[in-house]
């Protein structure tokens, strides 16, 4: 079922929620943002557990404003699970269905083929004290998709697990959703987690969204330095704009000055329109992370005077062996403390203090505004 959220407005204390998202039928999305920027509080006005103030809730053409939880059909998988440690796997998933007023033998009839379909027979039986970690989210997907939800809304129910677990579970989560053609809204704080599951990310921020699209669209576009740096979407250098012609701007950093086409300046005032560059001299410099190459000596730097590559010197700070790649933190040449990192091959171990030539190629350059709007999170 589609979901539409139209101006959703909540106020509790000093925190305001105003945010409009739109997810496909039977897609992914995931919600992802810092601590307390409201992730949970959307999914619970979705769900019906909290009264916004104003807005609408449309899911598969039916409004939902008004309705209470038990008639929203909307599944939830709560950050702590809340399985009943009385009752064993086959009561937990049932719960639900037999509240709605459906008979035990009926319930428990629906139980097993869903138990069958998400490979977890072996856990009606036992109760959640005696289960892994894993086996009990197992147990709470299943419990949220007995009474077949038109949206599945999942916070962060990976949050506590160790990093393989999480790894299969996001596995088990993608593969089940789509073989099953749900809807469902994922909060989470991992990155890593949004990217593998999502077919559209939402980057929340003090109570807004701040940016959507899917997982390639974003990363190719970053629309601001704060959703960069948030997703960890390559260095950022602050810049400042110097001059500007034959559609290249100049802008100045502390690793040097790089020319950037004007097709790259992806700057943009609160009103959604293009800053001048003269007039908005303060801003960042983007690449991705992994298009930075380590590049052959050529003599003094010649910051983008390649019109395909941009080269620039940078002093190895340190490098991180990462299993298939090394990470390398680098600083300029000169005074500034700024540092950035790239990613190289495993095999090139260069020793702190080496000074390297980095390419970047100049389509990948991209301006972006700060992204600070005044607003504090909560």
């Amino acid at each position: 079922m589609r979901l539409d959220v139209g101006g959703l407005r909540y106020r509790r204390g000093g925190f305001f929620l105003d945010a409009s998202i739109s997810l496909e039928s039977g897609k992914t999305g995931v919600i992802v943002g810092p601590s307390g920027c409201g992730k949970t509080t959307l999914l619970r006005l979705i769900a019906g557990l909290e009264t916004p103030e104003s807005g609408s809730i449309v899911l598969g053409g039916r409004s939902l404003d008004g309705l209470p939880p038990e008639r929203r059909r909307v599944g939830f998988v709560f950050q702590d699970l809340a399985l009943f440690d009385h009752m064993d796997g086959r009561a937990n998933i049932a719960y639900g269905l037999v509240v709605r007023g459906m008979s035990r033998q009926e319930a428990y009839a629906r139980v097993g083929a869903l138990a069958r379909s998400l490979r977890i027979e072996h856990l009606l039986d036992r109760r959640p004290a005696s289960l892994s970690g894993g086996e009990r989210q197992r147990l709470a997907f299943a419990r949220a998709l007995a009474a077949d939800p038109d949206l599945l809304l999942l916070d962060e129910p990976l949050s506590s697990l160790d990093a393989s677990l999480r790894k299969d579970l996001r596995a088990y989560l993608r593969s089940h959703l789509l073989s099953r053609g749900t809807t469902a809204l994922h909060v989470t704080h991992d990155v890593e987690e949004a990217l593998e599951l999502a077919d559209t990310i939402f980057v929340m921020r003090a109570g807004r969204i701040v940016a959507s699209g899917s997982p390639e669209a974003l990363f190719a576009a970053p629309p601001d330095a704060w959703t960069a740096r948030f997703l960890a979407m390559g260095p950022l250098l602050r810049a400042r704009i110097l001059s500007g012609s034959e559609g290249f701007l100049e802008a100045a950093t502390g690793f040097g000055t790089f020319r950037v086409s004007e097709r790259g300046d992806r700057r943009e005032d609160r009103r959604g329109g293009k800053r001048d560059g003269r007039a908005d001299p303060a801003c960042y410099l983007h690449f991705a992370r992994k298009t930075a190459k380590i590049a052959a000596p050529r003599g003094e730097a010649d910051i983008g005077a390649d019109l395909r590559e941009a080269f620039f010197d940078a002093v190895l700070v340190r490098g991180v062996f990462e299993g298939g790649f090394r990470r390398l933190v680098l600083a300029p040449s000169g005074e500034s403390s700024e540092t950035i990192e790239i990613e190289t091959d495993a095999g090139f171990d260069p020793s702190p203090g080496e000074k390297l030539r980095i390419s970047v190629p100049m389509d990948d350059l991209r301006l972006l505004s700060s992204g600070e709007s005044g607003e504090s999170g909560k």
